[in-house]
Parts: C-alpha cells; sequence; structure tokens
C-alpha cells in the first residue's frame, strides 16, 4: 500500500511539472542528426554551434552551481545591451585531460586533473557571434564550435557523480565493442531544472568520435 502511494504521488508530481512547465518543454536543443540508434545508445552528429562557456574550479557539483549562476546572468541580462537570451537545453560539464577543452551544448561541464570544469550553454540559433550581447562578465567566453559527431548514452535520475561515471564506463564498453574510436574526455549533458523529479530527468554522456 506504502508503495503504491508512493507511486501515485510520483505521478502527480509528473503531471504537475508537465502542466506548468511550458517553458521549460519548449526550450531550444541542438539540432543534432542521429546516424545511428541502438536502445538508449545514439550516435550523432552535430552541427557548428555558438556558445556561452565560463571555466571554474571544485567539485562537480560546485563548479556547476557556480558556473551555472554565471552563465544564468548572462542570458538574464548581464551584458552590455541589457537584453535577455532564451534559455536552452541542455546544461553541459565535461571531465577533461586540460585546461583547454572544446565544449558543445547541451550545457556541458568537464573536468581537468587540477579540478578546473569548463561548462557551457549553447546560444539560441538566431544569434550570431555578431549579434549575440556582449557578456559584463569577463570570465565568460563566446565562440563557435566545430562540427563534431559523439556516440550518447541517454537515461534519467539524480545528478550523482557515481552514476555519470558507471555510465561513462558503459558508453566506452558499448563504444569499443562496436570498433568506435573516442576523443577526449566525456560531456555530461542535464537537460532539465534541478527542481525536476530524478525520474523525469534527461541526461546524457557523450564521447567524441574521430572521422
Amino acid at each position: 500500500m506504502t508503495r503504491l502511494i508512493l507511486y501515485m504521488a510520483m505521478l502527480f508530481l509528473a503531471a504537475f511539472f508537465m502542466v506548468n512547465m511550458p517553458v521549460a518543454q519548449a526550450t531550444e536543443k541542438p539540432d543534432y542528426t542521429v546516424v545511428m540508434e541502438d536502445d538508449e545508445f545514439e550516435i550523432r552528429e552535430y552541427p557548428p554551434m555558438l556558445i556561452a562557456e565560463v571555466t571554474v574550479k571544485g567539485d562537480r557539483k560546485t563548479a556547476a552551481n557556480l558556473a551555472f549562476k554565471k552563465l544564468a546572468g548572462f542570458i538574464f541580462g548581464d551584458n552590455q545591451s541589457r537584453s535577455k537570451v532564451a534559455m536552452t537545453s541542455p546544461v553541459t560539464q565535461t571531465p577533461a585531460v586540460s585546461e583547454k577543452i572544446a565544449m558543445t551544448a547541451p550545457v556541458v561541464q568537464t573536468q581537468t586533473d587540477t579540478g578546473i570544469w569548463v561548462v557551457n550553454f549553447m546560444m539560441p540559433s538566431e544569434y550570431t557571434l555578431e549579434t549575440l550581447p556582449v557578456p559584463d562578465d569577463k570570465d565568460i567566453t563566446i565562440r563557435e564550435t566545430e562540427p563534431y559527431k559523439a556516440v550518447t548514452v541517454r537515461f534519467t535520475g539524480k545528478w550523482k557523480m557515481s552514476t555519470m561515471e558507471k555510465r561513462t564506463r558503459q558508453l566506452e564498453t558499448y563504444a569499443a565493442e562496436k570498433g568506435l574510436t573516442t576523443l577526449g574526455p566525456p560531456d555530461y549533458a542535464f537537460y532539465d531544472p534541478p527542481f525536476m523529479p530524478g525520474f523525469m530527468r534527461r541526461n546524457e554522456v557523450h564521447l567524441r568520435l574521430a572521422d
């Protein structure tokens, strides 16, 4: 009986968020092409994207919170034109092996060996380098990414580092079994806000592929 009540409560929360989050549901996402689909795994091709990124230091959670605050300030008006920029999805966070790491949207966070993370937001497709507002925060860099291909795994749940590492290992094993050559560290992509119930969140790990 207790499990049934819990299940009904979860369904109620899911329905509540679906009804009361039309803006979140309508956020722009990367316009990638699915080359191959295999259950929860996909190979995707990503086009060039305009991104805003920031480099921060700390553990994954601390770095993500600090970076999100800076980037959210920028899109909510902390820029030279004082204009708002539409929120996109996901946010991407990536563990890396050097402090200079090529990043793409979702929000992406990347960690180096020294605890440095690079976190980025994809900018709405209506903007170019010339038309996007200039950030007030000098820590924020605006740039356009190169097109690339990635193998990904999609899953739900809370944003625990142990979960991200487990899914990364699964993705690495899958890539090896398929004979895919991966490049660099994984990208962690988070599509939903923190208050979204874990079972409704869309999370991904990406590994970039050699041409």
